[in-house]
């Protein structure tokens, strides 16, 4: 991944999330904020070094910025199988559960899962969850005329936002907004009140708190820039941010606090043949100094990253 139905059962209730201690990854986190937890990435079992075609291992599990690797003992697999999937920060998790197939949202902090009123049919997907694991959307390829289903995770209510591109959403991060593609220069946002559309616009990106800001990759020059965008004026605005020349910008994410994260690729880096540092990705706090927030190389065969689904 480098750049570029239903069961009810009578049952007890049990702990299943399951956490081994490893040895941390390589690189190092940032602990200002340690005691709220975040995930990496999700992985499957399989060892490293199994071809990506071949079939997932279960359980999936999680990578942690510390280190820690978590196992969601208690997912359903579903055949094909269904990727959890992560917020865009990678602080909550949602997947279908056994034994009794309900779709739930587990904090990844406090531990606490939650289920989703209403029912999910396995066979479907969701390909986004939205920050703090407030709405899923559930994507089905195979319609004539795809739209977006968007689930709110507290009320099990299904709101359909008609033809877009799959995956290509942000919301904002207190939810109260969606911006949704269309197509190429082609978007609209909309508020999750009332599911109307509230600004339309040309360019894409990470939305900000108001919904009418958009953080936006611009790699046309080198080092790539990040810049921001007024969709209700539809004009630049605020002054651009430079990335680092020897990484390769991926995702932006904004938070409730106003800060922007930037998730990066490095490519190894070499020293007369020789390989001095191995690839890897790293996050930042890109208006705050390009703050660095966690290092870290990737240990899987098979793996999703965190903010992955929210790549312009």
């Amino acid at each position: 991944m480098a750049p570029g139905s239903r069961w009810i059962i009578r049952t007890i209730t049990v702990a299943v999330l399951m956490i081994t201690q490893v040895q941390p990854a390589p690189g190092v986190a940032d602990t200002a904020g340690a005691r709220k937890v975040f995930a990496r990435y999700v992985m499957d079992s399989s060892p490293r070094g199994t071809h990506p075609d071949e079939k997932v291992a279960v359980p999936w599990r999680l990578r942690l910025r510390d280190g820690r690797v978590v196992t969601l003992a208690d997912v359903l697999l579903t055949n094909p199988p269904r990727w959890p999937v992560l917020t865009p920060h990678g602080s909550q998790v949602g997947y279908y559960r056994k034994p009794d197939g309900a779709w739930v949202v587990r904090d990844l902090t406090t531990g606490k899962v939650r289920a989703v009123p209403g029912k999910f049919l396995s066979g479907g997907a969701f390909c986004l969850l939205s920050p703090a694991g407030r709405f899923l959307v559930e994507c089905d390829p195979t319609r004539q005329n795809p739209s977006y289903q968007i689930v709110d995770s507290v009320s099990g209510q299904t709101h359909t936002i008609p033809s877009g591109r799959y995956g290509k959403l942000s919301f904002s991060p207190d939810n109260a907004y969606v911006l949704v593609v269309r197509g190429p220069g082609n978007i609209e946002v909309y508020s999750t009140r009332t599911w109307t559309v509230v600004h339309r616009g040309t360019q894409a990106g990470a939305l900000r708190m108001g919904g009418a800001v958009v953080a936006y990759i611009d790699t046309r020059d080198s080092p790539a820039h990040i810049r921001f965008w007024d969709l209700a004026a539809g004009r630049s605005t605020g002054t651009a941010i430079q990335v680092p020349l020897d990484e390769i910008p991926q995702v932006l994410v904004w938070d409730r606090a106003d800060h922007l994260d930037l998730l990066s690729y490095r490519e190894n880096k070499y020293h007369h043949g020789l390989i001095v540092r191995r690839s890897g990705y790293r996050w930042r706090r890109a208006n705050a100094g390009m703050r660095v927030l966690d290092t870290f190389t990737v240990q899987a065969a098979k793996w999703k990253l965190a903010a992955e689904d929210n790549r312009f």
